[in-house]
């Protein structure tokens, strides 16, 4: 990793998760696949060990919670994310040579199934809404459109090594120094070591922190949301989580992804190509997903949403219909810098998504 800004992280302090945050290994309901001892995952928690999940997101900025969707879920949020990308890009899931024409971003932020069936049903799963309903102390949330992740096995081919964004901020220290939202995202492929995936800074949501940063790169001052640092952190940890956990983090928490080693493929020098059929697993897929209480958003980020706020029906042909990509702040319409645009012009019927899809836009 590189050097570190000694201002910033001698304001953050030591890291020394308090013994009242261990967990009872009961809770840790599945395996972290080549991750080590599921134990040692200190920051994983059970949805239902409120208090201690909440406790660690606002002391640390982040948290893992163990299982929000059940194995079904994942399963079922997998199929739906697949047929969605075969329907768009003419590929197939069992098929990575077919991959290769896949016109995926390098950084693997794919914008193309943002209204689609497979993103929807993942951010409408009933352990999600749970935790920011435990969050925010509100049912009537709003949930983020936001772009999905998707990582080639690049051990197969070197070109589909991804390069992920830098270190950064969602949300500008100067201009929105408070907590604004609590970032999602559900992985449902295994995060490990090999694969890579999300990693975070501890503690950097803290005002001290933020002080220091402030006072060390001031022309964050012209910048909007978007606020990337270009640099390493020797602090940084990557979540390491199961299929179907929800990673969660404060938007004013250094945070970014983090590309694994991978594997190697013991290919056949007689036959390459069934070498590569036997991987026919993305390294990472992802759904990114944040919520708000819906009291946050006035009526003209709700209409520009899609949805008539007063029946709750369709209003036009405005961001779900459009399949427009909006950002992880529900309640803004996709007005912050590093809102990505669309890259699919599906019209969405309002009907195609269910009663408690419907209540989340």
């Amino acid at each position: 990793m590189g050097p570190c800004h000694s201002g910033l992280f001698a304001a953050m302090g030591a890291s020394t998760p308090s013994s009242a945050l261990d967990l009872d290994p009961v809770v840790r309901v599945r395996p972290l696949g080549d991750a080590g001892p599921v134990e040692t995952a200190s920051y994983r928690f059970a949805l239902a060990e409120v208090q201690l999940w909440r406790r660690h997101l606002e002391e640390e900025g982040y948290v893992v919670l163990a299982g929000a969707l059940t194995l079904e879920e994942v399963q079922r949020g997998k199929d739906l994310l697949w047929s969605d990308l075969e329907s768009v890009h003419h590929i197939s899931r069992d098929h990575p040579e077919t991959w290769n024409k896949w016109r995926l971003s390098i950084t693997g932020l794919d914008t193309s199934v943002v209204q689609d069936a497979g993103a929807w049903f993942v951010r409408s799963c009933p352990g999600v809404k749970k935790a920011f309903e435990e969050f925010w102390g509100s049912s009537d949330l709003i949930v983020s459109m936001d772009a999905q992740i998707f990582w080639r096995p690049w051990w197969i081919r070197s070109a589909w090594k991804p390069q992920t964004e830098p270190l950064h901020l969602d949300q500008n220290p100067f201009h929105k120094p408070n907590l604004e939202t609590i970032q999602g995202m559900v992985p449902l492929l295994p995060v490990t070591k090999t694969t890579g995936g999300l990693q975070v800074v501890p503690r950097t949501h803290t005002a001290s922190a933020k002080d220091a940063l402030k006072e060390e790169r001031p022309h964050l001052a012209y910048r909007g949301d978007w606020c990337p640092l270009m640099t390493a952190h020797q602090d940084s940890i990557l979540l390491l989580a199961s299929p179907g956990d929800l990673l969660l983090w404060d938007s004013r928490t250094i945070h970014g992804g983090l590309v694994g080693s991978g594997r190697a493929v013991a290919a056949s020098a007689a036959c390459p190509a069934a070498a590569a059929e036997a991987e026919a697993e993305l390294a990472r897929m992802a759904v990114t997903v944040a919520m708000v209480p819906r009291s946050r958003a006035s009526e003209e980020v709700l209409r520009k949403r899609g949805v008539d706020s007063e029946v709750r029906t369709g209003s036009g042909l405005e961001g779900f219909q459009k399949g427009l990509c909006f950002n992880h702040s529900p309640h803004e319409a996709g007005t912050s810098t590093g809102t990505l645009s669309s890259s699919h012009a599906k019209r969405h019927d309002f009907e195609q998504l269910t009663p408690e899809q419907r209540a989340l836009l």
